[in-house]
């Protein structure tokens, strides 16, 4: 039986990758329904999201779909075994974290994010060297192939230039644009790239002004994810210093959505923010 009526987030990104796997399989949903040995009805819910299913299950679903053992496989497991109703972290790692394998299914099945940023130039609207720049410094941790995350920060933005893109909403405080990331070369391109992207008809690029930096003590970076029926569903993405925190408790995500709408408010519009961010741009 469905295990509801509105599919959750997590069963929503199980179903999704599944059908995915499939499809890379080269298979009909009939032939692997027939060779599987359930019924089309069955893995239909569960590629839309509406069926659970259990870890057990799943591995030998993922066995059958030839999907290798790695961040994918396993933070498909970790969801399967999460509890419904409760948030669940995702802890970085040295390479593509399952966090951020979470982060860009999320994208890819938007319909709307947003996305607060006091501190950085928002993941999906920054240069190769601004992203590079960022992954050199911090706390000790595992080795870090910096190549491999600046490549899938930058995979991760296609999703803003894609056929069918999601509205992508991004509020940034007014500091960022004046933090010294690298050299100035490095951030003239970057502020270029913000107002160029800015120009896209899929993306609002709102600043905080620093007038208004009382508002800042309101949240840390978090993103907003509203997902492509059905269910129309939204989760919110907490990031922290080693992990991110995924919400879709209903009361949570009011109350964020409450928070952005307040940064949101507080903000330049559109077209004053690409003044300022070009009048920076020029003085780099």
């Amino acid at each position: 039986m469905p295990s509801r009526n509105i599919p959750s987030v997590r069963l929503r990104r199980i179903g999704s990758a599944l059908r995915k796997a499939r499809e890379d399989s080269g298979m009909t949903m009939d032939t692997a329904c027939r060779r599987y040995g359930r019924s089309k009805g069955w893995l239909s819910t569960l590629e839309n999201g509406l069926h659970s299913i259990n870890c057990q299950e799943l591995a030998d679903l993922l066995d059958f779909y030839q999907v290798p053992e790695g961040p994918l496989r396993q933070s498909l497991l970790h969801l399967a075994a999460h509890r419904p109703g409760k948030s669940w972290e995702r802890a970085y790692e040295g390479r593509i974290s399952a966090a951020a394998l979470d982060l860009a299914s999320l994208e890819e099945d938007a319909e709307l994010i947003r996305n607060f940023e006091p501190c950085v130039v928002p993941g999906l609207l920054q240069t190769p060297e601004y992203a590079r720049a960022l992954t050199r410094v911090g706390p000790a941790r595992p080795v870090r192939n910096t190549g491999v995350l600046v490549a899938f920060r930058m995979a991760r933005q296609k999703v803003l230039a894609r056929p069918d893109p999601p509205h992508y909403v991004a509020v940034i405080s007014e500091s960022v644009l004046h933090h010294r990331v690298g050299g100035p070369d490095l951030m003239y391109a970057q502020l270029r790239r913000l107002s160029e992207t800015a120009e896209l008809e899929n993306v609002a690029l709102h600043v905080l002004p620093n007038s208004a930096a009382a508002y800042l003590w309101l949240a840390g970076p978090f993103h907003l994810l509203s997902l492509r029926p059905p269910g129309n569903l939204t989760v919110s993405v907490i990031e922290q210093l080693t992990k991110s925190l995924f919400v879709d408790d209903d009361k949570k995500i009011a109350l964020n959505e409450e928070i952005f709408s307040l940064l949101l408010d507080a903000s330049l519009d559109e077209d004053a923010s690409l003044k300022l961010i070009e009048r920076l741009a020029s003085r780099v």
